[in-house]
C-alpha cells in the first residue's frame, strides 16, 4: 500500500490530485494539506511513501521544502506538481531527485506515467543488495522509449489513403528522374488527379517529397515534386 501526502495550496487542484490518486489501486491518502507547516505535522506522525508537492506554497515554497527534506535525509519520493515551468525550478527539482515533474494542467494518463515511475523506483529500492538492468531501464524510461519506437514503427495512414496505392505511387516516384506534377504522375499510375494530389500532399507533409512552384507566362503556377533522397526512411513505417 502506497501512502501519499498531497501538499497543494489550491483546493480545487488538491481535490483533482486526490481524485486522480483514488483511481489507482493500493494507494492510501494520509493527508491533503495547503502548506508545508501542516505537512510537517503529518510527516511527524504518519509514514509517507510519496509526496505530491506544489512549488508555489504560502510560507515556504515546494523547492525550499525539498531542500529541507534533502538536509534531514527524509526517505520519501516526491512528484512535483506545479505551474512553474521555468528552467531554474526544473533544475532544482532534478537536483533534489524528484521522481517526476508535472506541469499544470496535466492529464490522468500523464499522472499515471509519473506514478508508474515511482513504482519502478520503489522496486529498485526494495532489492536486497543488487538490482538489474531491466528494472533500471523501466525507471529511466529506456523501456518506455523502446515501446514508443515499436509503436512508431508502424504508423497508420491518414483517413482516405491506402497502403497499396501508396506503394504504387512510391514505385512510380522512384522512376522519376526530374521534377513531376500531379497530372503527370496521375496519368502514369492510373489514378484521378484529385486522388493523386492527396497522396502527394501527404508525402510532402512527412518530408518524403520536396515541392517547388513553377510560374508560367500564361495560366496559374503549378506545383512540382521531387523525391527527397535524405528522407527515404520516413515513408517506410507507413508501408
Amino acid at each position: 500500500m502506497t501512502k501519499v501526502l498531497i501538499i497543494e495550496d489550491d483546493p480545487m487542484v488538491a481535490m483533482l490530485n486526490q481524485q486522480y490518486i483514488q483511481q489507482l489501486s493500493a494507494v492510501e491518502i494520509v493527508g491533503n494539506v495547503r502548506n508545508v507547516a501542516d505537512a510537517r505535522v503529518i510527516l511527524d506522525h504518519e509514514t509517507v511513501d510519496l509526496l505530491l508537492l506544489d512549488v508555489y506554497l504560502p510560507g515556504m515554497t515546494g523547492i525550499e521544502f525539498l531542500a529541507e527534506l534533502h538536509e534531514t535525509k527524509k526517505e520519501l519520493s516526491v512528484i512535483l506538481i506545479t505551474a512553474a515551468n521555468d528552467v531554474s525550478t526544473v533544475k532544482e527539482a532534478i537536483y533534489y531527485g524528484v521522481v517526476d515533474y508535472l506541469i499544470k494542467p496535466f492529464t490522468f494518463e500523464r499522472f499515471k506515467v509519473a506514478f508508474t515511475k515511482y513504482l519502478e523506483l520503489n522496486k529498485v529500492f526494495q532489492e536486497d543488495e543488487k538490482t538489474n538492468q531491466t528494472r533500471l531501464d523501466k525507471f529511466f524510461n529506456v523501456g518506455q522509449l523502446s515501446e514508443q519506437r515499436a509503436t512508431q514503427a508502424h504508423e497508420d495512414l491518414p483517413k482516405g489513403l491506402s497502403k497499396l496505392t501508396l506503394k504504387k505511387i512510391q514505385a512510380q516516384i522512384n522512376q522519376e528522374k526530374v521534377h513531376f506534377s500531379t497530372e503527370s504522375l496521375a496519368s502514369k499510375v492510373g489514378l484521378s488527379r484529385i486522388s493523386t494530389k492527396k497522396y502527394l500532399a501527404f508525402l510532402a507533409e512527412i518530408g518524403y517529397l520536396t515541392e517547388e512552384m513553377e510560374y508560367r507566362e500564361v495560366g496559374r503556377p503549378i506545383t512540382l515534386y521531387k523525391k527527397n533522397k535524405d528522407q527515404q526512411q520516413v515513408i517506410e513505417k507507413y508501408l
